[in-house]
């Protein structure tokens, strides 16, 4: 049905088809390309190694979106000699001539690199048109951005011609040879991006985070605050830290300890067994295990508080850098020898037993720019190398796969987890969180660049702008966990509190739930407020008895989208939370 639908837009394209702008999250998934845009199908089989299959564009207010389809698998920003061509004033008597476009710009993928043919033929590099792409591991469908205001001559606006062509001998070009694609930027505003709440609202969920900080740069002093700023900010309670190759586990629970102190002068619990991973927990480490000899990979065992009924078994991977057949190798060894030790752990006998349905994670800079292979083996329990680590498994305890954590940017519609803008390569995903969805619940996950944030988010948060591109070329990943056997109480004596509990679903529309919890009868108010501290509406006004109650609130028509705000009132205690409306 998807492949009919491209049919006939391709048809219709010729006729000028009207563009459509869509809020797309750029995380190689593409399942957001839900409505028809201008497409380009190509010919089929008339390439030599690569064949090109489609081109699909979009756009929203920032961006020109573009997906593309090309079989067999490769990795489109590396080892081929694809260009894009970018006719932008819709003028083939202006700019480089090719195939019956004029090009302002065309921009070389496997080099990331390109020529603004505008500015009298000047090289650019991929930060230059704020190029980014996904997935950052071979597939056949990627999409890609490039800044709309680096389009010359008319900085993304009005109708553009677009080109695609793989240089080798007897390449593939799209659109063939005689044809052309034309399309016009869609200034119809996209949805406000509704930014992520970063802060603790649910403290008795488990926070995860994993953050490669580049080169020991915790213990930087010229790096220090701005980790501490983030750290504060966000309130872990377990942390995977990569790269501290020069520090001991002591020196960065010391750090930790001074940045995020516990209550009653407690400590952090560390642990460092290989070259370079720390894991930092609020709770007791149990047991700590080398995963395998002489790489950067290490388990260990929490005891957590009694209200979760389960330790957690969290896997700290730092997998080989960078591209070339050698290091994809490596990284599918890595990857094989940790699917390895999850399977030996659920199964008796062997490096550890494991109870039954212990929730794991595995999470850090897996590096996964080469083959997915390594990420399909890492969800699926696909072992490559079974002479030295034995036949896969289905990886969960219900013998599924396991789930892999795509974040979004708290801020923006992508999911890159690493930049550096004087690298040659873009942006991409290397930052990982893998889990055991059988036992386990994602209720929030999020990344953080504070560089993208508007001034009263980052004063909200206490961030400064480049805090997290002077801490690390990494980004902190986040997520709050919940487990599926984990009780109501906080502890023993919790059915004895007052609480009030989070709006679900959230965001909501057209109707949401509101739970909470009264030890005594009384008088008892449950408002709704707007941001200006309006009320809004008023839920429950009276006295009732002691117990556990669940009301419906269902805005009426008309009610815009936006946050709100509901408030429990009992006299003696009063708490509120924020909840959203989406339409």
């Amino acid at each position: 049905m998807k492949l009919a639908v491209i049919i006939t837009i391709s048809f219709l394209m010729y006729a000028n088809v009207l563009s459509q702008s869509l809020p797309i999250f750029l995380d190689g998934r593409t399942d957001d390309w839900n409505v028809p845009v201008p497409t380009y199908i190509d010919a089929e089989n008339d390439g030599n190694l690569y064949d090109f299959k489609y081109i699909s564009v979009t756009n929203d207010e920032q961006f020109l979106f573009i997906r593309i389809r090309i079989t067999p698998f490769l990795k489109l920003i590396e080892d081929n000699q694809f260009s894009l061509y970018v006719d932008g004033d819709n003028n083939s008597s202006t700019g480089f001539s090719i195939n019956g476009i004029g090009a302002e710009l065309r921009f070389d993928f496997g080099e990331r690199s390109g020529i603004n043919y505008h500015a009298g033929g000047t090289q650019f590099n991929h930060p230059d048109i704020q190029f980014r792409s996904m997935p950052t591991v071979t597939d056949t469908t990627f999409e890609f951005a490039i800044g709309r205001q680096f389009i010359p001559p008319n900085s993304g606006t009005g109708a553009i011609k677009l080109f695609f062509i793989d240089g080798a001998s007897n390449g593939d070009w799209m659109p063939n040879s005689g044809q052309t694609f034309e399309y016009t930027f869609d200034d119809t505003p996209t949805p406000t991006l509704i930014t992520t709440e970063i802060s603790r609202e649910d403290t008795s969920l488990l926070r995860i985070m994993n953050w490669n900080v580049l080169w020991d740069g915790l213990l930087d002093p010229q790096r220090e605050d701005s980790f501490e700023r983030i750290l504060q900010a966000l309130q872990p309670d377990i942390i995977c830290f990569n790269e501290f190759f020069n520090s001991s586990a002591t020196k960065v629970k010391n750090a930790i300890n001074q940045m995020l102190p516990l209550p009653g002068g407690a400590s952090w619990s560390a642990v460092k067994l290989d070259a370079g991973n720390v894991t930092l927990s609020k709770y007791p480490i149990v047991q700590s295990w080398l995963v395998y000899s002489d790489h950067r990979i290490t388990a260990s065992l929490i005891n957590l508080p009694q209200r979760f009924e389960r330790d957690i078994l969290v896997i700290n991977c730092h997998y080989k850098c960078c591209g070339g057949v050698t290091n994809d190798e490596t990284r599918q060894r890595e990857a094989d020898a940790t699917i390895a030790f999850i399977l030996d752990a659920k199964t008796p006998g062997g490096i550890i037993d494991l109870p039954s349905e212990t929730p794991f994670v595995m999470l850090g800079d897996f590096n996964l720019v080469g083959d997915r292979q390594q990420l399909i083996t890492l969800t699926t329990g696909e072992i490559i190398n079974t002479q030295l680590f034995g036949n896969g498994g289905a990886p969960d305890w219900d013998d599924t796969d396991l789930d892999d954590i795509l974040s979004q940017q708290s801020d923006k519609r992508t999911a890159y987890t690493w930049r550096n803008d004087q690298s040659s390569f873009p942006p991409g995903r290397l930052d990982f969180q893998i889990y055991s969805n059988s036992v386990m619940s994602v209720e929030k996950n999020f990344v953080i660049q504070s560089e993208v944030m508007s001034q009263n988010r980052l004063n909200q948060y206490g961030f400064q702008m480049f805090d997290t591109e002077t801490a690390s070329d990494h980004l902190p990943k986040v997520t709050d966990f919940s487990f599926d056997f984990i009780t109501n109480a906080n502890d023993v004596n919790e059915l004895n509190e007052f609480k009030l509990e989070q709006n679900y679903p959230n965001p909501f529309n057209p109707k949401t739930n509101i739970g909470f919890r009264i030890s005594e009868s009384g008088f008892v108010r449950l408002r709704i407020y707007d941001v200006l501290g309006n009320e809004f509406a008023t839920l429950l006004n009276e006295e009732i008895a002691a117990g556990e109650y669940e009301i419906e609130f269902s805005p009426e028509v008309g009610v815009p989208s936006g946050i709100y705000y509901y408030q429990l009132n009992t006299g003696n205690y009063v708490d509120t939370k924020k909840m959203i409306l989406l339409k």
